[in-house]
């Protein structure tokens, strides 16, 4: 955390931090990392469906490599498999995965919390 979210979050101001309460990212120790370096951090309710883009970008990852031919088996061949399918999903898609932010956050908001299509 501290070589890679505290700089990136510090760089930009009025920044949040968006986490998915996890166990590592709800620890004492990481929250009081967090509190310590002044990283505001977006509230996330304990069951709220998972807004993050990033991990509707692994769905589509995953997806891609379990289409592939030969699934990869061995580490090496899985880091390759991952270079070639995050080269041929499309800008275009991941920029809808981020734009799409506004809408699945003001869906949520408007569910206040419930269940939603996210």
């Amino acid at each position: 955390m501290r070589p890679y979210v505290v700089p990136f979050v510090q760089r930009y101001q009025n920044c949040l931090f968006q986490q998915d309460n996890a166990r590592p990212h709800t620890a004492r120790a990481t929250q009081d990392r967090l509190r310590h370096n002044s990283v505001n951090i977006l509230p996330h309710p304990a069951r709220s469906p998972d807004l993050n883009p990033i991990e509707h970008f692994w769905d589509i990852m995953q997806r891609r490599i379990n289409a592939l031919a030969r699934r990869p088996r061995t580490a090496a061949e899985l880091r390759a498999a991952v270079t070639q399918v995050w080269a041929q999903v499309p800008q275009q898609q991941i920029n809808h995965l981020v734009l799409s932010m506004y809408r699945r956050c003001a869906t949520v908001i408007n569910a206040q919390g419930g269940a939603t299509r996210f």
